[in-house]
């Protein structure tokens, strides 16, 4: 019977995904379509429920713009994990980040491209290329603007530290420690967070800012581009 189930699964992600209705297809709201959906409906049918599975979800946390944070990171199926690691500009993972992998560029620091002063909602935006619809990278003003109007503090969700930030209206998210991708591997996993932003430094072309978290504080600053960071979508008002 379960056989039969998979076919079905199958069958369905096949008409969907030559339909390219994949904002449909993507039942398990982890921003991708692939097998874990089909295991998800075939769960479904067999009554398995998914009842403790997030989906991802816009958390209005009462910040003065109406900006909403996703519950979590790109690439992420619940809000404590790490998520994908992408290169400021890149939209597909990789091994290793440094200068000589980073695309937008030809090898060095010296030679990035240029992809404007901000990338948000753009080819090279990775939340709104991965999620679609109105999700995108917060702009440098917006993780600010999450600093600076909600409490934080250093916690753990399910064994995974990271700091959690409660607005104004009481509701909150929960960003993970999820370290950096550089070279080589990966760096400070469970004692430093990192989310992109989608603004270029005003400082070096050669840098995007980003949201700096650990047990200390969380704040925003700016390096390489070329490094992977985790990305932290938004919704704006």
């Amino acid at each position: 019977m379960k056989r039969v189930f998979l076919f079905i699964a199958f069958l369905w992600l096949g008409i969907m995904g030559a339909s390219a209705q994949t904002d449909n297809c993507d039942v398990n709201g982890d921003g991708v379509v692939n097998i874990n959906d089909v295991i998800y409906v075939v769960d479904h049918v067999l009554g398995k429920g998914h009842a403790s599975t997030p989906t991802v979800e816009a958390i209005d946390l009462g910040l003065p713009s109406g900006t909403k944070w996703a519950n979590m990171n790109v690439g992420a199926t619940r809000p404590e994990e790490y998520g994908g690691y992408y290169a400021w500009g890149e939209t597909e993972e990789k091994e290793v980040c440094d200068w000589s992998t980073y695309i937008h560029c030809d090898g060095t620091s010296a030679t990035c491209h240029d992809l404007g002063s901000d990338i948000s909602g753009t080819e090279y935006d990775v939340a709104h290329v991965k999620w679609g619809g109105d999700w995108v990278m917060p702009t440098l003003d917006e993780i600010k603007e999450l600093v600076d109007n909600c409490t934080s503090e250093w916690t753990t969700l399910n064994g995974v530290n990271g700091r959690k930030f409660t607005g104004p209206n009481g509701n909150s998210i929960f960003l993970p420690a999820a370290g950096y991708l550089g070279y080589p591997g990966l760096h400070a996993v469970g004692d430093y967070g990192y989310c992109w932003s989608s603004t270029q430094s005003t400082n070096y072309s050669t840098n995007a800012h980003f949201i700096l978290f650990y047990s200390g504080r969380a704040t925003w600053t700016d390096y390489g581009r070329h490094d992977g960071l985790s990305v932290r979508p938004v919704i704006r008002n």
